[in-house]
């Protein structure tokens, strides 16, 4: 794919798990000092995203079926780690956007209804392979850029400095556990792109392209709602899209432009589908393939009814996202020191 797809779809992948809970947990847990929490998880989240790069910079285009072909039982280890961990991404994600969806879209809409549509078109776009997949992004990027650029820009007078006083307030642990989550959330995506066939294989300015606008968006949600509504709203990043009028009767726009985090989550979960084929055997791939999805279906419709409990689990969400990148990569690092050994 060209360098323009990659940077489209590293756009939509560091975005995608800051759909409503994401901004609200580490809101909640370091307040108005999460600005720094996203600054400090960006640096950190760069170290894992350098690590991602070496380990795809000798695929080159092939697959990490390929690639590890000559090492049978290294290759069967991470390819079940990297299967579960777009197993996982996906039921999250699908439950993170059913239930975007039926809170401020289709409140009166069963959960069913709003995941069929979804998983279809994820199905028809996982058929074509990377280059619709990027293409598609190609298209959505732009619009999603100029949607969130021209928001921050109406809603930046209604910001003021004085909600991020007094700095570091905030418990030392709280911020390093901030920090963390920012850091997983933004960086663990990107392993999905290991698949992908690519031209230039550093990630770290794709990286910071999709970055800066969650760390920007953040500093806003702070400056405009203060360190008090912060901690009560579940979708902050939603609720500031409230205070933007048209003409000052055209009201209700929120609606319109935080279609931008459902791209998001929708091109993520595109990519996590596509990889979840390529991971799986090839006889029976497309049988497999449907079994996986219809069994997630039913089970973020299953998560539904435990609301509750999953809100839960999703506090812990980055440091399993964390968990599944951090041992992936020392895989794949053991693997070329395998590979090296060999060859001397």
């Amino acid at each position: 794919m060209s360098k323009r797809k990659i940077y489209a779809l590293s756009y939509f992948l560091s975005r995608s798990f800051f759909l409503g809970f994401g901004y609200s947990v580490i809101l909640s847990i370091t307040n108005k000092d999460s600005w720094i929490c996203f600054l400090l998880g960006t640096l950190l989240g760069i170290c894992l995203i350098y690590a991602i790069s070496k380990i795809k910079e000798p695929m080159k285009n092939e697959t990490i079926k390929e690639h590890l072909q000559h090492h049978k039982i290294l290759k069967y280890i991470i390819l079940t780690i990297f299967l579960l961990f777009n197993i996982f991404m996906m039921s999250q994600l699908l439950f993170i956007l059913e239930t975007f969806a039926s809170s401020f879209f289709l409140i009166n809409s069963p959960t069913f209804f709003i995941l069929i549509p979804i998983v279809f078109l994820i199905y028809r776009i996982t058929i074509k392979g990377w280059s619709t997949i990027g293409r598609i992004a190609e298209i959505f990027m732009p619009i999603s850029l100029i949607i969130v650029i021209l928001s921050m820009a109406i809603l930046t007078p209604y910001g003021t400095t004085d909600k991020f006083l007094p700095i570091m307030t905030q418990d030392t642990w709280q911020m390093i556990r901030g920090t963390l989550m920012v850091t997983f959330y933004t960086s663990a995506p990107f392993l999905l792109l290991l698949n992908a066939p690519m031209q230039d294989h550093k990630l770290i300015r794709k990286y910071l392209f999709g970055t800066v606008t969650i760390i920007l968006i953040g500093i806003l949600i702070i400056a405009v709602l203060g360190p008090n509504l912060i901690q009560i709203y579940r979708y902050p990043e939603y609720m500031i899209l409230k205070k933007i009028k048209v003409f000052q009767f055209l009201e209700k726009i929120e609606n319109i432009i935080s279609i931008t985090w459902i791209l998001d989550v929708f091109m993520t979960l595109s990519i996590i589908a596509h990889n979840i084929r390529l991971t799986l055997p090839k006889k029976k791939n497309n049988l497999f393939f449907l079994a996986i999805l219809a069994i997630l279906f039913f089970f973020v419709i299953y998560l539904g009814e435990i609301y509750f409990i999953e809100l839960q689990v999703y506090t812990i969400l980055p440091m399993i996202l964390g968990g599944f990148e951090i041992l992936l990569i020392l895989l794949f690092l053991l693997h070329r020191l395998i590979k090296k050994r060999n060859q001397n």
